[in-house]
């Protein structure tokens, strides 16, 4: 470990200077004119390789700004996932922009206030530039599972600056980010005991504030470069604070390197990343400390492709050093392939495995209400097997069904803790969430059809069913066997758009471990059975003029209470309504 660290470190620094952008920051300096034609989309930034684990309910108290869309985000992956339908690819169909930016101000019913605004400078040869600012607000009631009406104020902000300088044949590019959420922990999974307040040890109604900032700068080869060795390196800061107290600083360098050889083509993926983690509880000791890990990642790979087959073959190496030690080093299998016997029908499968590193910072954003003392350990996705078919029935009918059937160790799930007082009843809850380790085998079929009709129609169809398989535990806490969504937008007349959203997520278990210091055993096991969750949403927009917009939404409907982690559960029925000025 100590002769690779100084050699990646001098390699990746060089190549700062011949490295490039993602291809997913081009993009994001446009305005996507045929989105807010239809509707207000949710924004996700697509990640292939991201895995995400745990079901995800739309809480009502969040508002999407209007300017990316993707239908990439899925409410739970077992492992790696073939690419989604985009509808903007469907038809090649794309709407002239309007201005270089919008202003959008809103408000609605839980005292809800939003307000956004983004810039986007028109390309040149020379630069481009962004800035994005955000802010949602809300500070209404929630009413819990057992009736309890409680108060549940929470607010966003968001800041990001983006842009970009030509030097030569290579494209310098920065882009910084500052996000920073409050909430309360105001969930209960039962009646909310009156003298909870007099228990020391217990945090209901505690304030949490997290603030998280990233920049990254890269550097890479140009399109119009044709040379045979392209390049994209650069390096990424990163910092996350709550206001309970625990911090993590990150920095890292990254670097991917394709050389064309005639017949194949070589890809390396190269990438370093230190993180340093404070105030949390260590491993081996129930005492607070401060962690730092190293991980280095390489994947070289060769690609050969042909008229209508591609195939990719490499190895996926990553080591991670440990400052609190159980240093590991991993070596796993990177294979897709895919083959297109026909226009309309693409046959892909892949063969793969990746260590997923939970830090501090993604965990506090996917459940904000777990335990701020956490310290969770990687994941070990040992291999992940999975397949399926795509392609367009026509221009506008586009599919996809397909099936992966991951092996991982170290999976975590999140549950809770009760206690008795002195022995006796009531039992008190924690609302903060801690986590269990177990090893699992998941399957996971999923279907998405899609239907874009020029500018006028859209409808996005998915689903998802799961099968966890587990060696030691009894529940798969907090995952479902299954989710569907359903998406449709429309203009109704010439200056009236309008969308409806319905997201069905099926019933969960939740496992509630009770500890009684006075009892043998001091702990058992209780299932919390968590009702299915429906949410559905509908929006329009009037154009009055092509720079001066109205909108409303009214987000579930059906006024559910939606629990997306035992005893939290998200706003009822909500109104919105705003104006919204391009230039």
């Amino acid at each position: 470990m100590k002769q690779i660290l100084p050699f990646l470190s001098v390699f990746i620094l060089c190549t700062i200077f011949l490295g490039e952008v993602t291809s997913a920051q081009k993009d994001s300096t446009k305005l996507n004119q045929s989105v807010e034609v239809m509707k207000a989309y949710r924004p996700s930034i697509a990640n292939a390789n991201k895995i995400n684990l745990l079901p995800v309910i739309e809480d009502t108290a969040r508002f999407s700004p209007e300017f990316v869309y993707s239908i990439e985000s899925r409410p739970v992956i077992s492992g790696f996932t073939a690419s989604s339908i985009k509808p903007a690819d469907v038809n090649k169909r794309y709407y002239q922009e309007s201005g270089i930016g919008y202003l959008k101000l809103g408000a609605g019913t839980s005292n809800s206030v939003f307000g956004e605004f983004f810039i986007n400078l028109p390309e040149s040869r020379a630069a481009t530039f962004g800035l994005h600012l955000r802010h949602l607000s809300s500070d209404g009631q929630i009413k819990l599972r057992e009736a309890n009406l409680v108060d549940a104020p929470c607010s966003q902000n968001n800041a990001a600056i983006f842009g970009s300088v030509n030097i030569g044949n290579t494209i310098l590019s920065t882009d910084l980010s500052y996000d920073r959420d409050a909430m309360r922990y105001y969930g209960y999974p039962a009646s909310i005991p009156a003298k909870i307040d007099s228990l020391s040890s217990h945090r209901y109604g505690l304030k949490q504030v997290y603030e998280r900032g990233a920049l990254k700068v890269a550097l890479r080869s140009s399109d119009q470069m044709k040379h045979d060795f392209t390049f994209n390196s650069g390096i990424r800061l990163g910092f996350f604070d709550s206001k309970t107290g625990q911090k993590e600083n990150s920095a890292g360098l990254f670097g991917k390197f394709d050389y064309n050889f005639g017949m194949v083509h070589g890809v390396v993926n190269a990438s370093y990343d230190h993180f340093t983690t404070d105030s949390v509880t260590l491993d081996s000791q129930h005492i607070s400390g401060t962690t730092g890990r190293d991980w280095i990642r390489i994947a070289p790979s060769l690609m050969l492709d042909g008229d209508s087959w591609a195939l990719r073959g490499g190895l996926n190496f990553v080591t991670v050093t440990n400052k609190n030690g159980g240093n590991i080093t991993k070596l796993y299998p990177d294979f897709e392939f895919n083959y297109r016997p026909v226009s309309i029908l693409t046959l892909y499968a892949a063969f793969k495995g990746d260590l997923k590193n939970n830090s501090y910072q993604d965990i506090a954003i996917e459940n904000p209400w777990s335990d701020p003392r956490h310290n969770l350990q990687p994941t070990d996705f040992n291999y992940t097997v999975s397949g399926g078919l795509k392609g367009k029935m026509s221009r506008e009918i586009s599919y996809n069904i397909g099936v992966n059937h991951s092996k991982i160790n170290d999976l975590y799930f999140y549950v809770l803790n009760s206690y008795l007082n002195a022995g006796s009843a009531p039992l008190y809850y924690s609302n903060q969430f801690g986590v269990e380790y177990g090893n699992a085998t998941v399957t996971n079929f999923s279907a998405e059809f899609s239907y874009v009709s020029g500018k006028d129609l859209s409808i996005i169809l998915k689903g998802n069913y799961y099968n966890y398989s587990l060696e030691k535990l009894t529940v798969a806490s907090h995952k479902p066997n299954f989710d569907l969504s359903a998406t449709l937008g429309l203009r109704i007349i010439d200056n009236l758009t309008g969308y409806a959203d319905l997201g069905v997520i099926g019933s969960r278990q939740a496992r509630v471990i009770n500890i009684n210091p006075f009892a043998s055993p001091v702990s058992h096991d209780e299932v919390v059975q968590i009702d299915p969750s429906v949410q559905l949403n509908f929006g329009a927009t009037y154009e009055l003029t092509s720079k001066f917009r109205l909108f409303g939404r009214v987000d579930n409907v059906l006024n559910r209470l939606n629990e997306q982690w035992l005893g939290y559960a998200s706003q009822g029925l909500r109104l919105i309504a705003g104006v919204s000025v391009s230039f």
